[in-house]
């Protein structure tokens, strides 16, 4: 086939429908857009977290990182000592929450305590700045109330030199005097520098550092070093590359950031079935064209490269406009609400515009793989038609090679079921993942025997429906290609309302198993420097009306290597909570005197290979804290590991008597707001005290949650819009090449009104075929989501809850949607009087 007939068949078959081509690449644009803007937001969060540890850690090249309540700082001299070091900045990291102002939502900001002498070799921009604006002001680098902003924490705070920041520390406020702005720091974090003996006496952690950064002599044995050191290491101290929380924050939020990325993708795949739909109908109703063609001399694989090249213009077309949108939008949505999307992983953080080059050309390459793909099947059943009969033949469908078919969808959905048995790859369920793409093949692949024994079956005697249930009877191959995209994103959409809804169930149930307290006051809202003394403990059990205080102590752990977080809860244990928080086994356990005892959550089970009855040692204090697993628990607040141990038992061993929580059970008939002016009366010199009963936490966790699946329901109103729009266009292309049986229908004695209710029953019918496919595959997928993917990627387990009412609505609405579409897209073609469609047939 030449050069020149290629391009003038191409420009006729663009320029055949232009205004379903146009929804075709808006639906695949959108598609697009929406994988590439969820793609870029999270890509440019964790690029900023990388360029910002970078920024503070300088020219650091390794750093020995402990707990968050820190590790000995005599650790320093003994490293600082050895022969190979070059320079080492020991640092003192916190998190500390801002003074509330007015109504604003309290904020945290990052205090970093270092030794400016020290600092200035690893990061010269942390006093450069202070000589080079004043030698008078280089004194204030060891001033304990003297703080330094980098400019994105003074642009944030809106603080200019002399500004006054109060932070918490304790049950109070802490002032510190801002004594200027480090402009070398610009991309750094949102962070404030102090002296590090002035951080470790505010907030109270003397002695304590959270880190030590270090650069070595040319020419050391880096290997050998760290074996060495690792030898004089306290338990949870671990050496690791210098900037390497962003590796942590990329391992923490990956699986979050591939289930959002893949669900993103489902509106892709839809819009991709789109594609399909057109050149399926552009085929049929070029049957005799290509039988022509085929008649001159032209090649099956000469038509299937043809409608190939075909798919691919208009997949990379709409993929370049998606790829437009999904920068444009990703950025006015980093500049407007940051980078965090609903889950809070990346909450605060304001995510510079970052793009990823590759990964947008990957989800670029899918859009055009997938439209390549549907052309392609297109072009197999065109390849097979008859020619002598092809030029004869005026049908608008079809044919369809569909004997096979039900074998096909039996086939993809056994081969699925292995690979829900495969083990995390990665920490990502690709298994689970594999297993729901070949069940909606599955599903796509028995649309067409389905559509056919469900119409055999259905003869209504109204006119009307007579009439659309034998169209639709006529064109199997064209319903089949207008349902497709209904089944997916039906299926997937069903499924995710299943998943949600459990998952929302099983957290509120769990939720009000674990919070029993009746008022619950915590030291701070925000941040790690927030605590309750022993004596403001007492002070708060002593109060009349209390029957009970349980007291709450959380620490952050290095476990292994270090590359994921494990979380300490230290806490009044008993049976009552126990049972809240759903262990298993169920019970207090009996234990000889001088055992510890802890119970680990299913994160800890599935990431660190624990099971009841082991013997585990968590490097608490910097001393090994053995215990004996006592249960698994469920924690539905973290992803990583996590574990459960009496206070009591930690307060033995590390000799910490502060607390961060503190569950104030009352005596039945106390007030709870009488007891919170109680609280502040007993603590009159705790400005940060936050209080909260019961009912209010669990109704705040469960608006967060909500707020957490806001990006999910978005995604799936847009497929479900997607979908939609390739019924409508396939509809009324349909009613336009059937104009003239319109005019026959009209001479017959039809009225426009009757013609348009047929057509609205055959959309209600395609409607209700997709509803009906999509909803047992739907079924069938959200198994795979609670108990593989969910399991697998969070490791939370769920039961399974189902909102039938939720459904059934959306199905409903999904069918009277379809019945709208196709009658409104008709309404045109049946516009035109009857005696001149049917002269287009003369």
């Amino acid at each position: 086939m030449s050069t020149g007939l290629l391009l003038q068949l191409l420009r006729g078959t663009l320029r055949a429908s232009p205004l379903r081509l146009a929804l075709t690449l808006a639906c695949i644009a959108l598609g697009v857009a929406l994988a590439g803007a969820v793609h870029t937001i999270h890509a440019s969060a964790l690029a900023e977290v990388d360029r910002a540890a970078r920024a503070l850690s300088g020219q650091a090249e390794i750093e020995i990182r402990g707990p968050r309540s820190g590790f000995d700082d005599a650790l320093f001299a003994r490293i600082a000592a050895r022969p190979e070091v070059a320079a080492a900045s020991p640092v003192l990291e916190l998190d500390a929450a801002l003074e509330a102002q007015g109504t604003q939502p309290r904020s945290t900001l990052r205090i970093l305590g270092i030794d400016p002498f020290r600092a200035i070799a690893m990061q010269p921009a942390f006093v450069a700045d202070v000589g080079a604006a004043s030698a008078g002001r280089a004194p204030r680098l060891l001033d304990s109330k003297a703080a330094w902003l980098t400019p994105r924490a003074a642009a944030r705070l809106g603080i200019t030199d002399r500004g006054r920041l109060r932070v918490v520390a304790g049950t109070g406020l802490v002032e510190l005097e801002v004594a200027g702005v480090l402009e070398g720091l610009r991309g750094g974090a949102d962070a404030a520098v102090v002296d590090i003996a002035a951080a470790q006496a505010l907030f109270g952690r003397v002695g304590l550092l959270s880190r030590i950064e270090l650069r070595l002599k040319p020419g050391a044995d880096e290997a050998r070093w760290r074996a060495e050191i690792a030898g004089i290491l306290p338990p949870g101290v671990t050496i690791s590359p210098a900037a390497s929380v962003s590796g942590r924050a990329a391992d923490v939020t990956r699986a979050y950031r591939v289930n959002l990325d893949a669900l993103a993708l489902v509106a892709l795949a839809t819009g991709a079935f789109l594609v399909f739909s057109t050149l399926a109908l552009q085929a049929a109703r070029r049957r005799q064209e290509f039988a022509l063609l085929r008649a001159l001399g032209v090649t099956r694989r000469g038509l299937a490269g043809l409608m190939a090249l075909e798919g691919a213009l208009v997949g990379a077309a709409g993929a370049a406009i998606g790829i437009l949108l999904a920068l444009a939008g990703s950025r006015a949505l980093l500049a407007r609400g940051g980078a965090d999307l609903g889950a809070g992983y990346f909450a605060g953080h304001a995510g510079a515009f970052s793009p990823d080059p590759l990964g947008l050309s990957a989800i670029a390459a899918i859009a055009i793989v997938m439209a390549v793909a549907g052309a392609l099947r297109v072009a197999r059943v065109v390849g097979r038609m008859p020619v002598a009969e092809a030029l004869r033949d005026r049908s608008v469908d079809l044919p369809q090679g569909a004997s096979t078919s039900l074998v096909v969808a039996g086939g993809l959905a056994i081969a699925g079921l292995p690979l829900l048995l495969l083990p995390p790859v990665n920490g990502l369920p690709l298994g689970g993942y594999g297993a729901i793409a070949l069940w909606v093949a599955a599903s796509v692949a028995a649309v067409a025997p389905i559509c056919r024994a469900t119409l055999a079956r259905i003869a209504p005697e109204a006119p009307t429906a007579a009439l659309a249930m034998a169209q639709l009877r006529h064109l199997p191959g064209h319903l089949t290609a207008s349902i497709a995209g209904i089944v997916v994103s039906a299926s997937l959409c069903v499924a995710m309302a299943i998943m949600v809804f459990s998952f929302r169930v099983s957290f509120e149930e769990w939720l009000r198993g674990v919070v029993g307290a009746d008022l619950y006051v915590r030291s701070g809202e925000q941040g790690d420097t927030g605590f309750f003394t022993r004596a403001e403990q007492e002070r708060l059990a002593a109060l009349p009306g209390v029957r009970r205080a349980d007291l709450i102590r959380y620490d952050r752990l290095v476990i292994g290597a270090g590359t994921s977080p494990f979380t300490l809860v230290a806490r009044s244990i008993d049976e009552r909570i126990l049972l809240g928080f759903q262990v298993e086994p169920r019970g207090m356990p009996a234990r000889p005197p001088g055992e510890r005892v802890a119970w680990i959550t299913e994160a800890a089970r599935d990431l660190h290979g624990w099971s009841t009855g082991d013997r585990i040692k968590l490097p608490v204090a910097g001393r090994l804290y053995e215990a004996r697993v006592a249960g698994v628990v469920r924690d539905y607040g973290r992803t990583w590991g996590a574990a459960l141990v009496p206070i009591e038992d930690y307060r033995a061993a590390t000799g910490d008597e502060r607390v961060n929580d503190v569950a104030l059970h009352l005596v039945p008939g106390t007030d709870s707001v009488a007891m919170q002016a109680a609280v502040r009366r007993a603590l009159p010199e705790a400005r940060t005290i936050a209080m909260e009963d019961a009912a209010g936490i669990v109704r705040r966790s469960l608006e967060i949650f909500d707020r957490s699946f806001a990006v999910t329901y978005a995604l799936e109103a847009i497929a479900i819009a997607i979908g939609l729009a390739g019924v409508t266009s396939s509809f009324a292309a349909l009613a336009w090449s059937r104009r003239r049986e319109f005019g026959v229908l009209r001479f017959m004695g039809l009225t426009r009104r009757e013609i348009l209710r047929m057509l609205a029953l055959e959309g209600a019918a395609a409607g209700a075929l997709g509803a009906l496919v999509g909803l047992v595959s739907g079924v069938a997928i959200s198994a795979v989501l609670v108990h593989v993917v969910n399991r697998q990627s969070f490791h939370w387990s769920l039961t399974l809850h189902w909102p039938v009412a939720v459904v059934a609505v959306f199905l409903a609405s999904l069918v009277g949607l379809c019945a709208l579409a196709a009658r409104f897209s008709g309404a045109y073609a049946v516009r035109r009087e009857a005696i001149l469609a049917v002269k287009d047939d003369a």
